[in-house]
């Protein structure tokens, strides 16, 4: 009878631990597709940077979460003015805004003609002014139908 005891309190045992793993799989994978939800609108906002001076030319896309600002050919937003650094000013997206922040540059960034030595949250419309250069933003939301 003890054995019957010991052999039924086993199962009961095993089939716990397997009910019990069983739960922590369906949370971690809940919380995964939750983080999955957030973090995807995030990754669908896009950036328009048109040259406020040449509004005929065609504006820079930003597609990617951070993009570099400068005269160096390797900036996503490479800009040929000497009043320019090489690395002048880094655009990136962070709790689903777009921000902008100085890189210590020789003449300065600005945001709506306000110096920057921060980062700072960029809306659309917004002038960028990068040595001589200005660049107005316009963010691409993400549309209602892009989140389903």
């Amino acid at each position: 009878m003890t054995a019957t005891l010991i052999l039924i309190l086993r199962i009961l045992l095993a089939l716990s631990l397997y009910i019990f793993l069983g739960l922590m799989f369906i949370t971690i994978w809940r919380q995964m597709r939750l983080q999955m939800k957030i973090l995807s609108p995030q990754m669908k906002m896009g950036l328009l940077l048109y040259l406020v001076d040449q509004p005929d030319e065609e504006p820079t896309e930003i597609k990617q979460p951070d993009a570099l600002i400068g005269r160096d050919l390797n900036c996503k937003i490479h800009i040929r003015d000497e009043t320019v650094s090489a690395q002048h000013a880094r655009l990136y997206l962070a709790d689903q805004n777009w921000w902008i922040n100085d890189l210590n540059s020789t003449n300065g960034t600005f945001l709506n003609e306000e110096p920057i030595d921060r980062p700072c949250v960029i809306a659309d419309q917004d002038i960028i002014r990068v040595g001589q250069i200005k660049l107005r933003v316009q963010v691409n939301q993400p549309s209602s139908t892009d989140s389903k």
